[in-house]
């Protein structure tokens, strides 16, 4: 079975909302964007600078917004062949991620994440699966939808801020991002 949806594990939700353009990256993707149900439950709050000691405070991640106007469809574990793929995968990596996967390779998604062990158990797992990471979602964002460089410059530092999202060095993208935020 193959649903065309597009699926978005924890990390990658929350460096997409912590953006502070959810919406318009939503819409600019080529299919639906869906979430888990551990994901949903896992993605509880994004940091915003305060006056605190620490220097931030934890602000809430709402999404029932876009769960409402189908921006995010809520997918859930239905066949025995996703719970089973779930179970061995959660032996590996964390829940919402092995859900994430699990759901991914019972319907065929393309899978946006970040967590490098969830990328290294997918390509394991089913190297023809079509994967993304955050940078891969706003640079398409950034080409499609005709947004300022400032624009793009504000949401990638807002997922750096509010996400704690740094490009690791090897990156297939880190020069891009390190012109985007530095323009």
């Amino acid at each position: 079975m193959a649903d065309h949806f597009e699926i978005l594990d924890a990390c990658a939700l929350l460096n997409l909302y912590a953006s502070g353009s959810l919406e318009a990256i939503l819409k600019s993707r080529h299919l639906p964007c869906c979430v888990v149900e551990q994901v949903k439950q896992e993605s509880l709050f994004i940091r915003k600078p305060s006056d605190t000691s620490t220097g931030y405070e934890y602000e809430p991640v709402v999404l029932d917004g876009y769960f409402q106007s189908g921006l995010l469809n809520l997918v859930k574990l239905e066949s025995e062949i996703e719970r089973e793929l779930f179970v061995n995968l959660a032996a590996q990596i964390d829940d919402g991620e092995a859900a994430t996967i699990a759901i991914a390779i019972a319907r065929n998604m393309q899978v946006v994440t970040d967590d490098k062990k969830a990328v290294r158990v997918l390509k394991q797992e089913a190297p023809k699966l079509i994967w993304f990471s955050t940078l891969d979602v706003v640079k398409t964002w950034s080409e499609t939808g005709a947004i300022s460089p400032a624009e793009l410059r504000t949401a990638l530092l807002n997922i750096l801020k509010h996400a704690n999202y740094l490009p690791g060095k090897k990156h297939h993208l880190l020069n891009w991002w390190q012109i985007a935020v530095n323009t």
